[in-house]
C-alpha cells in the first residue's frame, strides 16, 4: 500500500467518526418515550392510515399510546390532512420495517434523515472549501446541535424537510461550480436541485422558500459568469439562462410534488377527492382548503414563538414531559418523582456561535464586493470562498426571512428553525477553519490574521477548547433531548433562559 493511498484512507476517518457521533445521538434509545409526543399524534397516525388506504383517515381520539392494538384503530373516513403526503410516506417506511406500535417505527426514518443531513452538510462543506477541517467541523457542529438532534428523534416533518433542503442546496452548489462557458442548457445538477426542493415542498409547503432564494442566487451567479466571459449584455444572457432553466426546473419540482400525491390520486376515498369531476380539479380544491386552513390558523399555543427569536433559540417547544418513578422508589410511595423531557433546547455555543459567524460572513462578503467594485473596470470577486459565504447566508435566510416577512398567525414554533441548523453549522465551521489555518497556507482566504506562530497556536487552542466545550454542553443536554429520566433538580439546571421550560 502506497503512502498516498494510506493518507487518502486516513483522510476519511474524521468524517466517518463524525457520522458515527451523529448516528449514536440520533438512534440511541430512539423508542423512548414509547408514546406519541407533540405533533406525532397527527403525522404518525396519518402515516399509519395512509399506508393502509393511500390517504390519511380519521382516528377516534388523540390518545398518544399506540400499544395494545391501538395502532390499527383508524377509521375508513378520510381525514383532512393539512400537509402534503411525502413526509408521512417516509415516516411510513420506518413503520413498515419496525412496526406501528414502537417509537423505532415512528422515528427511524426521521433519524436516518438526520444522519443523512449531517453527511450532506459535510459534503457541501468539502465542495465549498476542499478543507478537511472545515468538513469535519461542519458535520460535528450539526451532529451535536440540540435542535437538530431532537428533531431527528421525533416523528415530525421538519427533520425530513431539513434533509431535502440540504440535498437541494448541495445540488445547486455543484451547479454553481460547473463550467457554464460551454453549455448552459444542460444543467443536471440544477434539475437535481429542483427535484429535491419539489420533494421538500411535498413534505411541507415551506420547502418552496429555499427554491426561490437559491434560484435568485443562481441567476445572479449567471450574470457574473456572463461578465467574466466578456458578454456585452450580461443581464440579457442571464435572463435567458434563468428563464429557460427556470422553466425546466419548475416543471421538475412540480412533477415531484404532484407525484407525492399518487396514493390520493389512484384511490377514490381521500379528502375532497370527489369535489370535482377530475382528480386535478379535486386536488386544486383540496389545496385551496389547505391554504385557507394555514392562513386562518390563529389558535393560541403556550409555545408560540416569533420568527424573530428563532436564530437565538429563545422559546424552545417542549414536546414531552411526564413524571416517572424515582430510581429505587416503591410504587405508590411519597418519594419525589423524576421527569422525562423531550425539548429542543439549543446548544447555545453552536446556535449563537453560528449566528455570529453568519454576521461575520455577511461582513466578509460585503468587504469583498466593495473591494471588487473599487477596482478599475469593476472587476469580479475571484475568491471562491466569498461565493461560498454568500451561498451559506442565502441558504440561512431562505429558511428564516420568509417567515419574518409573511407570518401572520400565532401558531408558529421554534423547531421550524431546524432547517437553519445545517447552514449555521456551515457558517461557524467556515469561520473557525479560517482561524486555525496557517497564514501561508495555499489557497484562498476569507480573512487575514497575524502570521507569527504564537498567534496561530493561540487560535488553534481556542478553537479546540471551543469544540470540546460545545461537545460537553451537548452531553449535558442530551438527556433532555431524548426523554431520559432525570431528577427535577437536574432538569432545572438546564433552564438557562426565562422561556426555557
Amino acid at each position: 500500500m502506497t503512502v498516498v493511498s494510506t493518507l487518502l484512507r486516513r483522510r476519511w476517518l474524521g468524517p466517518v467518526a463524525v457520522l458515527a457521533v451523529a448516528l449514536i445521538l440520533r438512534f440511541w434509545a430512539l423508542g423512548r418515550p414509547d408514546t406519541l409526543v407533540f405533533d406525532e399524534v397527527y403525522y404518525v397516525r396519518d402515516a399509519i392510515s395512509q399506508l393502509a388506504h393511500g390517504y390519511p383517515t380519521v382516528w377516534p381520539d388523540r390518545e398518544p399510546s399506540l400499544a395494545g392494538g391501538r395502532a390499527t384503530e383508524f377509521s375508513e373516513s378520510a381525514a383532512n390532512a393539512v400537509h402534503p403526503p411525502l413526509g408521512k410516506w417516509l415516516i411510513g417506511l420506518g413503520i413498515l420495517i419496525f412496526g406501528a406500535d414502537t417509537g423505532w417505527g415512528w422515528r427511524s426514518a426521521v433519524a436516518l434523515a438526520g444522519v443523512l443531513t449531517v453527511a450532506l452538510t459535510m459534503r457541501l462543506a468539502w465542495s465549498m472549501s476542499r478543507s478537511l477541517v472545515t468538513t469535519c467541523l461542519a458535520g460535528l457542529l450539526l451532529a451535536i446541535d440540540g435542535v437538530h438532534v431532537t428533531l431527528s428523534r421525533v416523528g415530525l416533518l421538519d427533520g425530513l424537510l431539513a434533509c431535502a433542503i440540504v440535498g437541494g442546496a448541495l445540488c445547486l452548489w455543484h451547479d454553481h461550480l460547473r463550467d457554464r462557458t460551454r453549455s448552459w442548457w444542460m444543467r443536471p445538477w440544477l434539475i437535481g436541485g429542483a427535484a429535491c426542493f419539489g420533494a421538500a415542498s411535498a413534505i411541507k409547503w415551506s420547502g418552496i422558500y429555499p427554491l426561490v432564494f437559491f434560484f435568485v442566487f443562481i441567476a445572479v451567479s449567471d450574470v457574473l459568469v456572463s461578465r467574466r466571459t466578456g458578454s456585452r449584455r450580461p443581464w440579457l444572457g442571464a435572463a435567458a439562462r434563468t428563464f429557460v432553466t427556470g422553466i425546466g426546473a419548475l416543471i421538475v419540482a412540480l412533477t415531484t410534488y404532484v407525484a407525492s400525491w399518487t396514493g390520493w390520486i389512484l384511490t377514490s376515498g381521500g379528502h375532497a377527492r370527489d369535489s370535482a369531476s377530475s382528480w386535478w380539479g379535486a386536488l386544486w380544491r383540496y389545496h385551496v382548503e389547505m391554504l385557507e386552513w394555514h392562513r386562518t390558523l390563529s389558535a393560541p399555543h403556550p409555545y408560540d414563538s416569533s420568527p424573530w427569536t428563532w436564530p437565538l433559540g429563545l422559546v424552545p417547544t417542549a414536546m414531552h414531559r411526564s413524571s416517572v418513578p424515582a430510581p429505587g422508589a416503591e410504587p405508590g410511595s411519597d418519594a419525589a418523582d423524576w421527569v422525562s423531557v423531550v425539548s429542543p433546547l439549543p446548544n447555545l455555543l453552536v446556535t449563537w456561535g453560528g449566528l455570529l459567524a453568519l454576521v461575520i460572513l455577511v461582513i466578509a462578503v460585503g468587504m469583498a464586493v466593495t473591494r471588487a467594485a473599487r477596482r478599475r473596470g469593476g472587476g469580479l470577486v475571484a475568491n471562491p470562498l466569498v461565493g461560498a459565504a454568500a451561498f451559506i447566508v442565502v441558504a440561512y435566510l431562505s429558511g428564516w426571512l420568509p417567515w419574518v416577512l409573511t407570518v401572520s398567525r400565532s401558531a408558529v414554533f421554534q423547531f421550524y428553525a431546524v432547517v437553519l441548523t445545517p447552514f449555521a453549522a456551515l457558517a461557524l465551521a467556515l469561520v473557525l477553519a479560517e482561524l486555525v489555518r496557517a497564514p501561508d497556507a495555499a489557497g484562498h482566504r476569507l480573512f487575514r490574521f497575524a502570521d507569527d506562530r504564537g498567534a496561530l497556536l493561540g487560535r488553534r487552542i481556542a478553537v479546540g477548547i471551543f469544540a470540546c466545550v460545545a461537545v460537553a454542553v451537548s452531553c449535558f443536554f442530551f438527556p433532555l433531548w431524548t426523554g431520559m429520566p432525570v431528577s427535577t433538580a437536574f432538569w432545572h439546571l438546564h433552564l438557562w433562559l426565562p422561556d426555557w421550560v
